[in-house]
């Protein structure tokens, strides 16, 4: 399986560059339904991302959750063909594209593999004008602006379910601080063995700008479908998630001095909704809902960071499906109305391509008492251009 990934990898890869110096020599203009449009000569490039997780938890006390350690590293090589189109008379802007073919490659250290603990391919389109992002194939969740929460995702499920099978569509961007985006996920095709699953996801924020403060508005939204497979021995139905979480985020950044260090504070509110069902079993709507307030304080690079959640088991079918179901942290599934998580952190962000984030968590369920200890370092390599 690795070899013929790796095969894989430079077939495409030389395709590719045969299709870009084809395209390059031959292709000058992109044919619309209403007119010509003006076509960069492509560029053949190449890149990867690298990530090493390091999380250790010490649950014993806490149900819901396992005492465990999860040590390894992952890197991405990817080969992509970009161009661009500009319209005449520039009515509709400047528009990029991007063909993308990559591989997650996963070590686990300790692993007793032979080459690889895994491997994932990554195949997508990018689309992108300056209010238009599109996504469609295999792609990095990180191209997801929302959907952060440990809520909804767990630090444990991103790493190792780092790609989104679907599309992405947004409007807005980074840069203008709000957007508004629907991404469709399907993770499980049916099988024998395996149910079919697929999460539809939407997220949005809108940014009110007042000088040297942040005060955000927005909503996250995630429909989980988890349904049956075709083993008749099977006793298995479908089981519907929904969760819909308005948020409000206040920044505000002082410095010590007037041009000194600065010192960040940051506050964030959510009420959930949630509407769940199990048609086999009870097949009734169950409707829990909470509410949480996190609060952190940056300075330099040290965070301190507090997270409180009251409110009813937001996974309630957890006991049943666990993470098949429920890809947030099982700390949600708290029995007592109460999860809260104290954290204490360093985050670096060396020459724009080095994260490293480092910090240990408190972490509390209304029962019992666990810690958590985490490295996390991800580094982006910038493209290649072969043509150069």
């Amino acid at each position: 399986m690795h070899k013929l990934a790796i095969n894989t990898l430079l077939v495409v890869a030389m395709l590719m560059g045969v299709a870009a110096s084809v395209y390059a020599q031959d292709a000058e203009h992109e044919s619309t339904l209403f007119k010509t449009v003006p076509v960069n000569r492509p560029t053949f490039s190449a890149l990867a991302d690298f990530a090493t997780y390091f999380d250790n938890k010490e649950y014993a006390s806490i149900d819901n959750s396992l005492s465990e350690t999860l040590f390894g590293a992952r890197i991405t090589p990817k080969i992509s063909l970009d161009w661009s189109s500009t319209p005449e008379g520039g009515d509709y802007g400047f528009r990029s594209h991007s063909l993308v073919f990559g591989a997650d490659m996963f070590q686990d250290f300790g692993h007793d593999s032979k080459f690889l603990s895994d491997i994932k391919v990554q195949m997508y389109y990018n689309f992108m004008t300056p209010s238009v992002d599109i996504y469609a194939g295999i792609f990095p969740r990180s191209k997801m602006y929302g959907l952060r929460s440990t809520l909804f995702f767990d630090h444990d499920y991103r790493y190792y379910n780092n790609r989104i099978q679907g599309l992405l569509l947004r409007y807005g961007g980074e840069e203008w601080g709000s957007y508004v985006e629907f991404a469709m996920d399907y993770d499980g095709k049916r099988s024998f063995e395996k149910r079919e699953k697929f999460m539809i996801m939407s997220s949005g924020r809108w940014v009110r700008p007042i000088p040297h403060v942040g005060l955000t508005f927005g909503y996250d939204f995630l429909m989980g479908h988890y349904a049956k497979d075709y083993n008749p021995e099977t006793v298995d139905g479908v089981v519907d998630n929904l969760m819909f979480t308005p948020v409000v985020r206040y920044d505000h950044t002082f410095r010590w001095g007037g041009e000194g260090l600065p010192l960040t504070i940051g506050a964030e509110a959510r009420y959930i909704l949630s509407l769940q069902r199990d048609r086999l079993m009870e097949n009734t709507w169950q409707a829990p809902v909470g509410g949480e307030l996190m609060v952190e304080l940056e300075f330099w690079y040290i965070l301190l960071r507090n997270r409180l959640y009251l409110g009813k088991n937001l996974f309630t079918y957890y006991d049943r499906y666990g993470s098949a179901l429920y890809h947030g942290s099982p700390l949600y599934a708290t029995p007592k109305g109460i999860y809260n998580t104290i954290e204490i952190g360093c985050n670096s962000h060396f020459r724009n391509f080095v994260d490293l984030e480092v910090g240990v968590t408190i972490d509390y369920d209304g029962r019992g008492w666990g810690t958590r200890q985490y490295i996390a370092l991800n580094i982006a390599l910038w493209p290649i251009d072969f043509r150069k």
